[in-house]
Order: C-alpha cells, then sequence, then structure tokens
C-alpha cells in the first residue's frame, strides 16, 4: 500500500527535473567530459557558456530520432502520472470503501449509499481499484457462480466472465466487488492495518512532497506552506523541536493541528510494526556491553517505549528517559514495569543531557536535522560522555550508490528527499556518518544492521 506513495515521490521528482531542464539548467557535465566521475561537483570550476551550449549526447538522440521519442514518451508521462493511483486508493481509504466490503462483496450503488458518495463516480474508482493486467488490484469485480449450489459464493476471479461462466454486470451500479487482500489491509482498525500510513500520504505528507521544488531551490523545506491553512500568526517555534531551526515548521505544524498529529503518530506505529519493531531493535546492540555498562539514557527517547524494551531485555541496566518535559509526561504507564530502574529527566536535547552515563542511544532522531544541526545534537551528547561511554544512533544507513546499478532497487533516495520536504532532515551514507560524528568529536566503532535500520556504535575521539 505504500507504493503508490513511492510513485507520488517519483513524480515530483521527475518533474522537478523537467522544470529544472526546460529553463535551460537541466545539463549533464558529466558527459561533457567537465567533471571526472570520482571529481566533486563542488570542487569543479564553473564551466563556460561555450561547454554549457554543448548539448549532451542523450539530448543529441532524442532530438535525431522520431522512434526514440516514441519509445519514451509514454513512460516519461506515465511515470509523472503515477500519483493518479496514490489519489485513487487515499479517496477509496477515506470513504470507507474497504470498511464498507469487510462483510462481504457489495454492488457499487449499495457500496455508494453506505459511503455516501456518487454511485456513477464511484463506481469509476472502483474499476481504476480493480487491479491491471496481472497486478491484483485492492478490489475485485465479482460474478454470480455458474452452477445453483447452495452457498456458493460468487467468484472473485476476473477470468471468469471471460470463460463465460458468468456476465459483467451491464449497469455501472449492479456491478458487485469484493475485497482482495490488499485491499483488506487498508480496513480501520484490523489488526496490522496500513490505513494510517495512507492516510498521511494523501493528506499531510503528499502536500509536502508539493514542496519539493522550493527545497531543492532553496535547499530548506517550508513544510506548513505547503499544507491548506499553513501556521497561524500567533504560533511560535520550539527551539527543541525538528525543524525549528532549519525553519520546516513540521512538528510545530502537528502540534497546531491535532488531527494532522494523530494521523502523523498512527502512521509512525505502523512503520514501527513492520519494520523497526522495538523489541527486535533492541537486541540490535548489548546495552550492558558484556556487562560493563549499568546505565543507558535514551536522549529523545519520547514516552519510554523502546528504553523499556531494553531494560526488560537487560535486567542489569538502570535507564534515564531524556526528552522534552511535554513528552515524558506521559511516560508513566509505559516504564511501569521498569520503574524501579528508571529516573525521567525532561529538557532540550540541544542543550544538555545526563552526564557521566555509560551508553547513550538516540533513536532515529538524527535524520530529522541538517548537518549543521545534527552536529550540535551530537556535541551536546559528547560533551556528557565519559572516555569510555558509548553513544549508539539508531537510524538508516543510505546506500552509496556509484551512478545507476541496476542490480539494486530500493527507495533510499526517495526516503532521503522526504525527509528534506517534510523535516528539512537527510539520510545518509556510511561515509557520510563518519564525517558527521567526526565533527562532534566522535569516531565510529561498529556498525551493525538489519532490515529498516543500523546500530552505529560511537566512541569519543581518541
Amino acid at each position: 500500500a505504500s507504493l503508490p506513495s513511492y510513485h507520488l515521490m517519483t513524480r515530483h521528482a521527475l518533474l522537478l527535473v523537467l522544470t529544472f531542464a526546460a529553463g535551460g539548467a537541466a545539463f549533464s557535465p558529466l558527459s561533457a567530459g567537465i567533471i571526472h566521475p570520482h571529481q566533486s561537483r563542488r570542487s569543479c570550476i564553473r564551466p563556460s557558456l561555450s561547454l554549457l551550449r554543448a548539448k549532451d549526447p542523450a539530448a543529441n538522440l532524442v532530438d535525431k530520432s522520431p522512434l526514440m521519442r516514441q519509445a519514451l514518451a509514454f513512460p516519461v508521462a506515465f511515470a509523472s502520472s503515477t500519483n493518479w493511483l496514490a489519489q485513487c486508493i487515499y479517496a477509496a481509504t477515506k470513504l470507507g470503501v474497504f470498511d464498507a466490503l469487510e462483510n462481504g462483496p457489495l454492488t457499487v450503488d449499495v457500496l455508494a449509499a453506505h459511503v455516501e458518495a456518487d454511485s456513477e463516480a464511484l463506481g469509476r474508482l472502483m474499476r481504476a481499484l480493480g487491479g491491471q493486467g496481472p497486478i491484483i488490484g485492492l478490489v475485485v469485480e465479482v460474478f454470480d457462480p455458474p452452477f445453483a449450489l447452495p452457498f456458493a459464493p460468487p467468484f472473485p476471479i476476473p477470468i471468469f466472465p471471460l470463460l463465460r461462466f458468468g456476465k459483467p454486470a451491464r449497469l455501472e451500479g449492479q456491478r458487485l466487488y469484493a475485497l482482495t487482500p490488499l485491499g483488506a489491509m487498508l480496513r480501520s482498525g484490523s489488526p496490522g492495518s496500513v490505513r494510517p500510513w495512507v492516510m498521511f500520504s494523501g493528506e499531510e505528507l503528499g502536500q509536502a512532497w508539493g514542496g519539493l521544488l522550493d527545497a531543492v531551490v532553496t535547499g530548506a523545506p517550508d513544510f506548513a506552506a505547503t499544507q491548506r491553512g499553513g501556521l497561524s500568526g500567533n504560533e511560535t517555534k520550539n527551539k527543541t523541536e525538528p525543524g525549528s531551526r532549519s525553519g520546516s515548521g513540521f512538528f510545530e505544524y502537528l502540534a497546531s493541528h491535532p488531527e494532522a498529529q494523530a494521523r502523523f503518530d498512527a502512521t509512525m506505529e505502523v512503520t514501527s510494526n513492520y519494520l523497526l519493531d522495538v523489541e527486535s531493535t533492541a537486541d540490535i546492540y548489548d546495552w550492558s556491553r558484556g556487562g560493563r555498562a549499568k546505565t543507558v539514557v535514551d536522549v529523545g527517547g519520547g514516552t519510554g517505549t523502546f528504553l523499556a524494551a531494553i531494560l526488560t531485555k537487560h535486567p542489569s541496566l538502570f535507564g534515564t528517559l531524556f526528552d522534552q518535559e511535554q513528552v515524558v509526561a506521559g511516560s508513566g504507564a509505559v516504564l511501569a514495569k521498569v520503574a524501579s530502574r528508571t529516573e525521567v529527566v525532561a529538557g532540550s536535547f540541544f542543550e544538555t543531557v545526563p552526564e557521566g552515563k555509560d551508553v547513550y542511544t538516540l533513536k532515529n532522531i538524527v535524520h530529522d536535522w541538517s548537518d549543521d544541526d545534527a552536529t550540535d545534537l551530537l556535541s551536546v551528547v559528547a560533551a556528557a560522555m565519559q572516555p569510555n561511554s558509548r553513544l549508539v544512533i539508531l537510524d538508516s544507513v543510505r546506500s552509496a550508490r556509484e551512478g545507476h546499478e541496476p542490480w539494486k532497487l530500493d527507495s533510499d533516495e526517495y526516503l532521503d528527499l522526504n525527509m528534506l520536504v517534510t523535516v528539512g532532515g537527510k539520510e545518509r551514507t556510511l561515509l557520510e556518518w563518519e564525517r558527521l560524528v567526526a565533527c562532534a568529536g566522535l569516531e565510529i566503532v561498529s556498525v551493525s544492521s538489519r532490515t529498516g535500520i543500523s546500530a552505529i556504535e560511537t566512541c569519543k575521539s581518541s
């Protein structure tokens, strides 16, 4: 269900490139021989105007070959329009289509009455969600069974009409639709539902990607400006929140819009369930360091869910939860089972953190920040560490792609841009992590990875 969200990201990225191309800014210094493949673009001398006017070989190929243009036109146009599918899924989810189908197939007319929608328009939406070619959809049109058997269910396989076992309804409102397993994942309140992700992607996140062009031009996003209504004039920024230094306004916007905050929180829960499960993440590192560590601090630890998991797995450890006062205020119930081995400290991690502890951890915190802000944050933690302390950064390590690598298929580049358009942060490669922690007086000791997250163990530089 998250795939259409990445299609939306692809569309915006492609449109951005085409926009620059239309303005004459799209130019390949590599193919023009100006930049060596391993040479930093920032270190290059600005090319002369004569070189800028030289056509790229790819541009020449397309300009001179009608067949090439014919072959490429549809893929480019289709890629720039893949938000259509994302909007179809969002609209059906928002309407409650998948909830209405939970108890069995419904005709379009009956379904439209359930979700309070126009029957004819809903029928068109249902057709779009019914799959394409060999790709199963989120719903499927079903047909009467070929034989009048007691309790015989409708046939949910589209090929049956082709074999003339059933006839499709002539009128749009009479078409009968049922859930597929994909659509069942979008029901409200069902176990493991990804509905919150689709809702957040279709609203706040989708609008944020509309600001990609401005974010690339300026190097910093304005999340609030991309949302309907934006920030009200009496809202102030909290320096301890992501976005407040970079000007994104992401968390400030959520704080002033409870419904958006609820969608974001639910989306993070979905992400945690499938990619960043707390229990398995707590196993990624030996927090007791073989018995040498006695204390652990979760910096920016929210209400303490992750710290509780660590302390449960390591009964010898004493834990400190550190976050903003309004956040840790809700930690009582979460830490109840480990309360005797826990202290709660409120504050800003840009100013100070508890000193002299054995292990510090930052889970999904650093990627929220630009390099300058992240360096400030890490420097504060480094100043609180003892010579033998460890800081374990739990975050993603982006693949260091060298040009086009057709054997790799991942979403790292889109997730990186997603951080740009929302909080103004970034996903980093291992080399970028090494440089970042070095600026804060730290060095990497080890890196261990699992799906969706890595444990970057650091110590004070020798």
